[in-house]
This record gives C-alpha cells, structure tokens and sequence, in this order.
C-alpha cells in the first residue's frame, strides 16, 4: 500500500467506526472505553507502517474529529476545554489520547 491509501484508510475508519460508537446505546464511559482501546489501536498500525506525518493529521483535523465525539459523548459544551479529560488517571483525567 502506498502511503495515500494508508492515509484514507486511516481517515476513514477513523470516521466510520467513531459513528459507529456514536450510534450504539452505550454508557459513555464505555464509549470512550472503546476508542481507547479499539480506534486507536486499528489506526496506529498504519501510523508505524507508513510515512505519515503530523501535518497531515493537522490538516484532516483528525484531533477535532475526535475531541467533538468525546464532547458529545460527555455531554461538554463547544466552550469547554479537554484538558482536564485529557490529563492521566493519576492526575483524576480520563486518560484519552487524540491521535
């Protein structure tokens, strides 16, 4: 695969497994229990196994994709900041990493 595929491919499971979640009758703990583990898990091989770089994540706002569904999913407004979401368990955050 050459590195365009690899990154629609990531840009699209991205999006088309977060509706997915999105669309289940699911706690939203669980929700983000499932990003975690799952989604990032799927889209990082293709982060080791080609050249994409960090511009190119910039540029398909593949952070704002994420942090809108976890807004949503945590009931957040638009004016809230993911900072404190995003801090590590020890520091009483939810540990959730953007891609």
């Amino acid at each position: 695969m050459s590195d365009e595929d690899h990154k629609s491919e990531v840009y699209e499971t991205l999006t088309n497994i977060l509706n997915e979640i999105d669309d289940l009758p699911l706690h939203p703990k669980n929700k983000i229990l499932l990003y975690s583990r799952y989604v990032l898990s799927k889209i990082s091989w293709h982060f080791t196994v080609s050249d994409i770089g960090k511009t190119w994540v910039n540029d398909k706002l593949l952070d704002s994709i994420v942090s809108t569904y976890i807004r949503k999913w945590l009931e957040l407004p638009i004016s809230a900041t993911l900072s404190n979401v995003l801090l590590p368990h020890n520091k009483f955050g939810l540990n959730i990493i953007l891609p």
